[in-house]
């Protein structure tokens, strides 16, 4: 007996040392780095996020639910993480509000504020909160819709006991945005067949019961699968134009992930693209032209003005999106964006600004103007921007620059991101470097502008640590790109052939 209780106590004591060891390594693996959290974009506390979702306007509140993995920083267990702000800019962290259960993961879709109670779900006064989304079943592999209710603001929420409500026995059916359409009083779902290259469009009177009203598509990027459309309206001088974002897997201009939208009308049914001016019958627009824009959909019931709309975007790739360098968390979202409806040459665009709301963190602010690059390169290092976390916006004339103007963030004395303008084929051409990184991660760019050369010229830069977004001309061209400096040794620099005789017309940097 006593020769067994030695054993016990040896072994209970290597067990308790084990505990501790793994304990600490685990403690080791879940550390989380900072060093690339930004100040500006919404990060998740921790592990793994991706496709914004849900995102409605409701009492004051933005909320913003988001493709989450509770237990680790890749893809994978799906469930809907959450926060709410009230400027878009500065986030508070909620619980999980989906989990994934049984077998079932929470895949893409929105939410709604039912006003008039058509589900049924309210409770007392206040409307219920729904939330459409595609139910995964890991066993089948089918994607079906399913719906969610909150009396609580969203705070918490019952999976309804009759799910799913929309089933075909697809595995390619998914990533539901849903919004009412008042002419009809009844709720619209827009809907991709992934892999078909195909829209379609629903519609219920409460949210439960679903008629299939039509299809769009194959048009466009067919490479690649379709997700998370948006169907959704601009204004253009009083004028109403329905614009339909589809995102694309793979395929897109840069390479990877990305978005095309169509614009076009809608009669409640059918969703038609208007011709192209040019008389292509398959013109492609595409809303960014970086590498890390993608799942971009808008805010049900948001306050915009003038017919505007607000959205944000998940700042990934699919092509590298597990294997980024950060510790503890993976991915981040986009500066939520005003979406503006204008005209070009006859055709109507989208154009894009960040909200206005993020000015409001700005702590410095300097302004020059008819300075050369010379002296523009001088007052930056005084202003020690190697943090990463300002907005310089600069305007110039293509005649008063010798041959080309480059920004450039050069990252221990290599070149990690490059944005050029050529005066001589009026193209932008955005290079982004990072050899530790995968193949798929190293980039060119490029567009040409539309207008004519001699016109002056304006760039927006937002840097937030890990990001690099760029406005141009006023947001009618938009580059999307995370980076991962090493150590923030980093010099910010503008080039030209003469620095000394190269003017910019005005600059503006404020640090955050």
């Amino acid at each position: 007996m006593e020769k067994f209780r030695k054993i016990f106590k040896i072994e209970l004591m290597m067990l308790f040392v084990v505990f501790l060891l793994s304990n600490s390594l685990q403690s080791q693996t879940d550390e989380i780095k900072e060093e690339f959290r930004p100040k500006l974009h919404f990060t998740p506390e921790k592990n793994w996020i991706n496709d914004p979702n849900g995102m409605f306007y409701y009492d004051g509140e933005y909320h913003l639910f988001y493709q989450y993995n509770p237990y680790g920083t890749k893809w994978g267990h799906m469930s809907w993480g959450h926060a709410v702000s009230t400027d878009l800019i500065k986030w508070n962290h909620l619980p999980v509000a989906l989990e994934e259960e049984n077998g079932v993961m929470i895949f893409s879709g929105s939410a709604v504020v039912d006003w008039n109670n058509s589900s049924g779900f309210g409770s007392g006064s206040k409307p219920p909160i729904v939330a459409i989304y595609t139910s995964y079943d890991a066993k089948t592999g089918f994607q079906h819709q399913s719906i969610a209710y909150s009396n609580d603001k969203g705070r918490t929420f019952t999976k309804y006991k009759g799910n799913p409500v929309l089933n075909i026995n697809s595995k390619e059916f998914r990533d539901p945005k849903v919004f009412w359409y008042e002419p009809e009083q009844k709720w619209i779902m827009t809907l991709a067949l992934s892999t078909e290259h195909k829209i379609q469009f629903y519609s219920s009177k409460n949210l439960k019961d679903w008629n299939l009203m039509s299809e769009f598509g194959p048009k466009g990027v067919i490479t690649g699968v379709w997700e998370c459309p948006d169907l959704f309206t601009l204004k253009y001088k009083g004028k109403t134009k329905w614009v339909l974002g589809v995102n694309l897997g793979s395929g897109s201009i840069a390479g990877g992930s990305g978005l095309q939208y169509f614009i076009g009308e809608f009669d409640g049914k059918n969703f038609v693209a208007d011709q192209s001016v040019s008389g292509k019958s398959n013109e492609v627009n595409y809303i960014d032209y970086g590498k890390d824009f993608y799942a971009a959909v808008t805010w049900n019931g948001a306050p915009d003005k003038k017919g505007t709309k607000t959205w944000l975007g998940w700042m990934n790739n699919w092509q590298y999106a597990n294997e980024i360098p950060t510790n503890g968390w993976r991915g981040s979202m986009s500066l939520p964006r005003k979406l503006i409806l204008d005209k070009e040459q006859g055709k109507y665009i989208i154009r894009q600004e960040a909200v206005q709301s993020v000015e409001n963190y700005i702590k410095s602010k300097t302004n020059l103007k008819g300075e050369t690059l010379a002296r523009v390169n001088q007052k930056i290092e005084e202003l020690d921007l190697k943090e990463l976390t300002f907005e310089m916006t600069y305007e110039f004339e293509p005649s008063k620059i010798n041959g080309h103007l480059e920004f450039e963030i050069l990252n221990n004395d290599k070149s990690l991101f490059q944005l050029t303008f050529n005066k001589s084929t009026n193209e932008f051409v955005v290079k982004r470097v990072d050899n530790k990184l995968k193949d798929e991660f190293q980039s060119t760019q490029k567009i040409t502008l539309s207008n004519n050369a001699d016109k002056c010229i304006n760039v927006r830069l937002f840097l937030d640590k890990n990001s690099v977004e760029v406005f141009i001309n006023d947001g009618r061209y938009v580059f999307t790109n995370v980076i991962f400096p090493k150590d923030f040794n980093t010099k910010i620099h503008f080039s030209s052939i003469d620095d000394s005789m190269s003017k910019m017309k005005t600059i503006t940097i404020s640090k955050y």
